[in-house]
């Protein structure tokens, strides 16, 4: 090593070179230690096959041994083990921390059976080997910053092609293919959604990240199950209700939602997935696109059953309104908001006009109006219905 005497490179060179034929009983001893220890860390011991957990101390080991002996600059295919042990453990799961908690262990193992080596030696050649121990914390940060860079790299191709499964899956199901064996079998497999569990559907639109706005542990709490993916320009939650129900579950998210979203009402299994995205999209429409917040198309269905035909809503708004949509705005806007102070007033002149801060009289002339202009009497049942679902159509529903 550079700046290491030349008796000092001598001791640790044959020190490590040592310990090299030694390896095979060193791997022996760290695969027992290992497994019990990944046992006792993790609660499980099935992450990692003891062979492979055999290798890959030699192989690390081993690079470490090089590199104390030969230096980082002379050596380039040290780098190759702790790469691909840190790739492989991605793919087998394995936690990061338990992976670097394991390599500390190989790393206080190998300092034990370097410096039995040492104690072989002369005094003197002890003495050197010792002065020059930061070389080996040298080479085993340069493994374990190698192996952490392959996990981490490999987590991000994993995770990255997990996304793209989960979005491609979520397509599936919003789209209406849940009823096929084969998109219930992947669903179950891969997204964890049962094909006969009792779901919900949110839509969710703006500017986020698909798990931005999500009260997961409070969810896992209540046991739903809640997969999250993109699709198309909006985020689709779909949630697995268990033993809950679609009011419960916009309860929990009401508070967490500064976006504007849509809730459906509830389905059976997978593939009536596509119905409920659907309602959702209806709930969705219900409300201005410039109002944030959660509607829950149980609590507007009205407002749903306008949204679910625009074409229809506007062709009855304008029949039932008739020669008040041709009116200049400002008179127009008047009478509308009459009408629809009558209706929220539950059809008393006096408290529309308390909510319009005018006469029981002046609302009884707009209201003598409409009916000129549309001519069919407000006290008429099915014109009151007309009248309420066109408010909807013309002040709710507006493209947009």
């Amino acid at each position: 090593m550079p700046g290491q005497p030349h008796a000092s490179r001598r001791v640790i060179r044959e020190v490590a070179a040592a310990v090299l034929t030694e390896l095979p009983a060193f791997a022996d001893r760290l695969t027992g230690r290992g497994a019990v220890e990944e046992k006792t860390f993790y609660a499980r011991g099935d992450w990692v096959a003891p062979a492979d957990m055999r290798q890959s101390f030699m192989d690390n080991a081993r690079s470490a041994l090089v590199l104390m002996t030969e230096g980082f600059e002379t050596r380039a295919d040290w780098i190759s083990a702790p790469l691909a042990t840190g790739r492989r453990r991605a793919e087998q799961g394995v936690p990061l921390e338990a992976v670097l908690h394991l390599f500390r262990l190989g790393t206080e193992l190998l300092w034990e059976m370097l410096l039995a080596v040492a104690r072989r030696r002369s005094p003197a050649e002890l003495t050197e080997f010792v002065d020059s121990v930061m070389v080996l914390w040298q080479a085993t940060d340069r493994v374990s910053t190698a192996m952490v860079e392959g996990y981490r790299s490999r987590e991000i191709q994993l995770r990255t092609r997990a996304n793209r499964r989960r979005e491609e899956l979520v397509r599936v199901l919003v789209e209406g293919r849940g009823a096929d064996p084969a998109v219930a079998a992947d669903a179950e497999a891969e997204l964890g959604l049962p094909g006969h569990g009792r779901y919900a559907v949110v839509l969710v639109v703006g500017d986020l990240a698909a798990e931005d706005v999500v009260p997961v542990p409070e969810l896992a709490a209540l046991g739903v199950r809640v997969v999250v993916a993109p699709y198309r320009d909006r985020v689709v939650w779909l949630a697995e209700l268990g033993g809950n129900t679609a009011g419960r579950l916009a309860g929990l998210l009401t508070p967490h939602l500064h976006h504007r979203a849509g809730l459906s009402g509830e389905v059976d299994g997978l593939a009536e997935i596509g119905i409920a995205y659907r309602l959702a999209e209806i709930a969705l429409h219900t409300q201005s696109p410039d109002v944030p917040g959660l509607a829950v198309l149980d609590d507007r269905l009205p407002e749903a059953l306008v949204a679910a035909s625009p074409r229809l809503a506007h062709r009855l708004a304008a029949k039932t309104l008739g020669r008040v949509l041709d009116l200049e705005d400002e008179e127009r806007r008047v009478l509308l908001e009459t009408l629809e102070a009558w209706f929220r007033a539950d059809r008393s002149p006096s408290r529309a006009g308390e909510l319009l801060y005018c006469h029981r009289n002046t609302v009884l002339n707009r209201l003598r109006k409409i009916e000129q202009l549309t001519g069919a009497a407000l006290e008429d049942d099915r014109h009151q219905l007309c009248c309420r679902l066109a408010l909807m159509a013309h002040g709710h529903l507006r493209p947009g």
